[in-house]
């Protein structure tokens, strides 16, 4: 019985202690302030300089400037939903992007309903009479189905069903590719591209997934009736973002360029998709070094390499194995579908395995309370 006592006293204790979010409404939009991330996160109080902050706890950073949309997590760059702002004194991330970038990658593990991987579809972008990038090296349709070519031979000698969307030089419409990964379940869906520059020399790679609902694609600043669509890729928000993460940190290791960060877009690959799907960018064809890499069959390896990495920590973070390499970046989520409520309480990180669910059934979960955003009235003109 005082056992029993000692351990329901704890998680009392753990109950008591979990920050409370304060949102604060500014310019009509939900945020939070860092101050509140730091808390909850359990990391250091924020460390200022000017507009920058910097979180630190344990093997955890977070970094940002208020008056950006750029932030880095474990040393990986986001672009963010909104731009981090100020108001009374005080350094504001939007709400969104808590829920959707920081929670996701601060919290490993928390996917819900997340399916085992069995099969990874490769998306060779371009083909046939859609060349692509084309750089005085080489075009994008043959650089990216070499690599899906070598990613698939890795794949499956690493025990993974691989299907592809193309295995020669012809041309596949997107909707079809959509439609292709739609016929597959526990499943992942991976595009291969590499970039062209067109306002001077770029170098980098980046990662796109699908911009959540009320969410500008990009760099875009003002929405657009797509934007407030809810969309079949939607579905996956949560394992979209781990999936982005885990793949595009493997990018940084295995293949050494420029980190242009994970990005949000809505392309119809991966915005029709019912299963989760990223779009990976491999560097700039017309960019001197890029391009000299991308004609490097050991580049195009690293490429293969990295995909093969990536899958596998992504299928380790919903399994809820803890087998990642520093930095980890790898994500995970909670609601799949909506923005949480930062008024309520969920359940602190760090805790002793044996407490998890007495303390997650006994913390209340986030859940939305916030209205979907109302879909425009086509004109009538």
């Amino acid at each position: 019985m005082k056992r029993i006592a000692s351990l329901l006293f704890l998680i009392l204790a753990l109950q008591t202690t979990v920050p409370a979010w304060e949102v604060i409404t500014h310019e009509g939009r939900r945020y939070v302030s860092i101050q509140d991330v730091s808390k909850f996160y359990r990391l250091r109080d924020p460390v200022l300089n000017g507009p920058a902050f910097t979180l630190t706890g344990g093997t955890k950073t977070i970094r940002g400037r208020a008056g950006t949309r750029e932030i880095y997590i474990n040393n990986v760059k986001y672009i963010l939903c909104f731009p981090i702002t100020q108001k009374d004194g005080q350094i504001l991330i939007s709400a969104m992007d808590v829920t959707k970038i920081i929670e996701p990658v601060m919290r490993p593990g928390l996917i819900k309903n997340a399916h085992a991987i069995r099969t990874v579809i490769l998306d060779a972008g371009h083909g046939g009479h859609d060349s692509g990038a084309m750089g005085q090296r080489g075009i994008e349709k043959e650089a990216t189905l070499d690599v899906v070519l070598r990613a698939k031979r890795l794949l499956e000698q690493n025990g993974y069903n691989v299907r592809l969307t193309r295995s020669s030089d012809v041309f596949i419409p997107l909707e079809d590719r959509a439609a292709f990964a739609n016929r597959f379940t526990n499943a992942v869906f991976v595009s291969v591209h590499f970039n062209k520059s067109g306002g001077g020399p770029a170098s980098g790679i980046e990662t796109f997934a699908l911009a959540p609902r009320g969410v500008p694609s990009m760099d875009e600043e003002n929405f657009s009736y797509s934007d407030l669509k809810l969309h079949p890729g939607h579905t996956q928000d949560a394992e979209n973002i781990a999936l982005a993460t885990a793949l595009h940190s493997s990018m940084l290791r295995q293949m050494r360029l420029s980190d242009r960060g994970i990005k949000r877009a809505r392309f119809v690959v991966i915005r029709d998709i019912r299963i989760p799907g990223v779009l990976l960018e491999g560097g700039f064809m017309n960019h001197p070094l890029d391009g000299k890499l991308i004609a490097s069959p050991a580049y195009r390896d690293a490429f293969a390499r990295a995909i093969l990495e990536g899958v596998g920590r992504y299928r380790s973070a919903v399994s809820g194995e803890s087998t990642y390499q520093p930095p980890s970046a790898v994500a995970s989520a909670t609601d799949k579908t909506s923005i949480p409520d930062l008024r309520r309480s969920i359940s602190p990180i760090g805790m002793h395995p044996m407490l998890n669910e007495a303390v997650q059934r006994a913390a209340e979960s986030i859940k939305a309370k916030d209205p979907q955003p109302q879909e425009p009235t086509p004109n009538a003109n």
